[in-house]
């Protein structure tokens, strides 16, 4: 009779790791759920204290951060992994926009903290909806716009677009947008330039004639609903002839002539379409402000991408997949 040798082919019994999922120094699967649930909407200290009132578990600041962190930087190849529109879709609406975020950058040496830098940089957001349709859908990038721009193409395909679809999109007159747009949609896209926007540059060409420019901005508002953005353009070229040097009203006719064929208000309220940019002006609010610019807080870019990835899957309802992975490897290497 063969006897196996000792250690070969031997297995440890862990009944409590087996039936709890629970490793030695690590956290357990609903753990490091909780915790990065928390993490991803409040400040990592207030996260601790939600643990600690909502479950009852006393965590450090740090760990919370590290687990929040670690599933933040998991979740940026879930950005589209929401399921295939089956049917096809004849008319989408994009939005684009930037803002500012606050980050932080440390110089190498002993003593980080007296040789860091303080800046700001720029988050892009795209929205996307499926006209006649609830639901949208986001991406974001710190990148250059075309990160953004092929994270909206991939998100846009998924939600039903393919080269028969139209492309409505609302924003500022900043060129990347309209560059991005042209890159995701091609030749069927069109782009219009919000309308609140655009009053903004009327509010400072108005004071050339005015000193009651609340109504004349309406009154220059309905006209371009109407579809009377030329008749808008010459009366404001017959002030400019009165008034030389304004350069309120000068940087208005300036940049309705860069722009033609932005101005469509009338055409798109006919078909449904959005004349202003609300949408994603509100997501930066809802969706990456409420935790990336809460007051004091400095990001490393870094971890600033990772939370803005995060927040993104769950806005586009892929929370449940980053939980649905091999969770083993991910406890272990926690654990390390």
């Amino acid at each position: 009779m063969h006897r196996k040798k000792r250690g070969v082919n031997k297995r440890t019994l862990d009944p409590l790791r087996e039936k709890t999922g629970i490793i030695n120094h690590s956290y357990s699967k609903r753990c490091q759920k909780l915790m990065t649930d928390f993490g991803v909407e409040e400040s990592f200290q207030m996260a601790v204290a939600r643990m600690k009132d909502h479950h009852g578990v006393d965590l450090n600041v740090s760990a919370v951060r590290n687990i929040t962190e670690y599933h933040a930087e998991r979740a940026k190849n879930l950005i589209s992994a929401f399921s295939q529109e089956e049917q096809p879709c004849k008319q989408m609406i994009m939005e684009l926009d930037g803002e500012m975020v606050p980050l932080v950058e440390y110089a190498e040496c002993k003593d980080r903290r007296k040789n860091k830098k303080n800046l700001w940089a720029e988050l892009r957001i795209g929205v996307a909806q499926r006209q006649g349709e609830v639901s949208w859908k986001y991406a974001a990038s710190f990148k250059n716009p075309d990160h953004l721009g092929d994270r909206m193409r991939v998100v846009m395909e998924k939600m039903g677009m393919n080269e028969n679809t139209d492309v409505h999109g609302v924003g500022d007159g900043a060129r990347w947008i309209t560059e991005q747009g042209d890159r995701v949609a091609g030749c069927k896209y069109s782009h219009l330039i919000d309308l609140f926007h655009l009053c903004e540059y009327f509010a400072a060409a108005v004071t050339a004639w005015t000193t009651n420019p609340e109504s004349e901005v309406k009154r220059l508002k309905n006209l371009c609903e109407q579809g009377g953005v030329d008749e808008v353009q010459q009366e404001l070229k017959k002030r400019q002839s009165q008034i030389p040097e304004h350069d309120g009203l000068k940087a208005c006719i300036k940049y309705i002539e860069n722009r033609p064929g932005q101005f469509e208000y009338k055409v798109a309220k006919e078909s449904g379409l959005p004349i202003g940019s609300g949408k994603v002006e509100s997501s930066h609010r809802s969706l990456m402000q409420r935790r990336l610019k809460k007051p004091g807080t400095w990001w490393l870019r870094e971890n600033a991408e990772k939370i803005a990835d995060l927040r993104t899957v769950r806005a586009n309802g892929c929370w449940a997949l980053l939980w649905q992975q091999d969770f083993q490897k991910i406890q272990h290497r926690n654990a390390a």
